[in-house]
């Protein structure tokens, strides 16, 4: 596939969905581009601010955290899996608030509900020093 095509089919995918520079590597390396062009082509899109994986890494970020279910280390693996970096400039939620409303949302008080509720906020990403804190208040009740 030579530039042109290349390029082309970046803008394509890029049209579907905002992509890091790894995930769209990845998508034209499949389609058999070399990497000496797909090297160009991204050379050339971030230069055109259609890649921009800092942007692309804050706006994730910002989306999972205003969902209020998810704990940094949810979001900071759905950023790795992304090829995305970490942003430094946003803000972190308040895990001890987002962890403390979704056990109060999703389970009563009673001591065999702890267990589950120390898996589901696991799942979400929350620490376990939070998950430990929050416990402790929920079965104190």
């Amino acid at each position: 596939m030579d530039y042109r095509e290349a390029y082309e089919k970046a803008l394509q995918l890029l049209n579907v969905r905002f992509l890091s520079e790894g995930e769209l590597k990845a998508k034209l390396r499949r389609r058999g581009v070399d990497d000496d062009v797909l090297k160009d082509v991204v050379a050339a899109l971030e230069g055109e601010h259609f890649l921009d994986d800092q942007r692309l890494a804050r706006d994730v970020y910002r989306y999972y955290a205003r969902k209020g279910q998810y704990g940094h280390l949810y979001i900071v693996t759905r950023l790795r899996r992304r090829c995305l970096p970490v942003p430094e400039d946003v803000e972190r939620p308040d895990e001890y608030a987002l962890a403390g409303n979704l056990v109060k949302r999703k389970f009563s008080y009673r001591a065999d509900e702890a267990r589950k509720a120390a898996r589901f906020l696991q799942y979400r990403g929350f620490s376990p020093s939070v998950i430990r804190d929050v416990l402790e208040d929920f079965t104190v009740h």
